[in-house]
């Protein structure tokens, strides 16, 4: 599936902050909200960082589940 830049940095900064080591979590969360920004920044409104992740939030869980069935071994 293709998808802006920016959008698919948003997915794995989120996806590595679900999975990363907890020591990581605070950096790992500070980079998703920094790409939220930047996100917002872009849009024609007003939008706030944790709406942009709120849009997103749908076409996260189907590049999860295609990032999860990518990491399923081989049979």
């Amino acid at each position: 599936m293709s998808r802006n830049p920016l959008i698919e940095a948003i997915h794995e900064a989120r996806y590595d902050l679900e999975t990363g080591a907890p020591q990581q979590k605070p950096e790992l969360r500070r980079r998703l909200e920094e790409l939220a920004a930047k996100a917002a920044a872009r849009a024609p409104s007003r939008t706030s960082p944790q709406q942009v992740l709120d849009l997103l939030y749908d076409d996260y869980k189907e590049f999860r589940r295609l990032k999860r069935r990518q990491e399923w071994p081989k049979l």
